[in-house]
């Protein structure tokens, strides 16, 4: 039981970041860092069942627009129900691999990921799957827009501190969450532009 227990574990982290919902800790120390009052164009990576959804609806204004990407067509039950919750809210959920959707430079106001990025390191390829994942994100980001990543162990800091340019401009720790989660929150500079979505 306690193996066929740790297998569901380590699966569930490797395919999709998460063992149980996340908690409203970590969903607080991630969703609260975004300024809502005023109309934002925010893309939320890797939904899962909506525990970061139901949150960024429930508190974007109506002038707002919010694209849900979720590669695992297995969640959008949970996620259509959130959408059809809120009728006067624009919200549009995608099935695609993030780099798909990231085509337009600059597009964003808020990028919020749930993407267990350490899971897209590859050494033999020099990481190029993960460094197009993070420039894909630093190609729709805003000069001076927000990007917010949840991980469980502080991994892959100093990949998005490359790619934008500079060092993080925080790392909070939350230990109410299972697992314990970092909160990484990282500005796009105002002049770095966008470099290539397909880098």
């Amino acid at each position: 039981m306690l193996i066929k227990l740790y297998r569901n574990i380590r699966r569930n982290i490797r395919e999709d970041g998460l063992i149980v919902n996340s908690s409203g800790f970590l969903v607080n120390a991630m969703v609260g860092r975004i300024d809502f009052t005023r109309p934002l164009r925010i893309l939320e990576i890797g939904s899962g069942r909506g525990a970061f959804t139901r949150e960024l609806i429930g508190r974007m204004s109506t002038e707002s627009e919010l694209d849900i990407c979720e590669i695992k067509a297995e969640y959008n039950a949970w996620v259509e129900k959130l959408i059809a919750a809120h009728p006067d809210k624009q919200v549009r959920l995608h099935n695609c691999c993030v780099t798909q959707l990231l085509t337009r430079p600059g597009y964003y106001d808020v990028i919020l990921s749930s993407l267990p990025l350490k899971n897209f390191e590859d050494v033999a390829s020099k990481h190029a799957f993960l460094y197009q994942i993070i420039n894909a994100m630093q190609f729709g980001l805003k000069e001076g827009g927000v990007y917010l990543q949840y991980q469980y162990f502080k991994s892959n800091q100093s990949d998005i501190e490359t790619v934008f340019g500079k060092a993080m401009d925080d790392v909070s720790f939350v230990p109410l969450n299972i697992l314990p989660a970092f909160v990484y929150q990282m500005s796009k500079p105002v002049g770095l532009g966008a470099s290539s979505s397909t880098e």
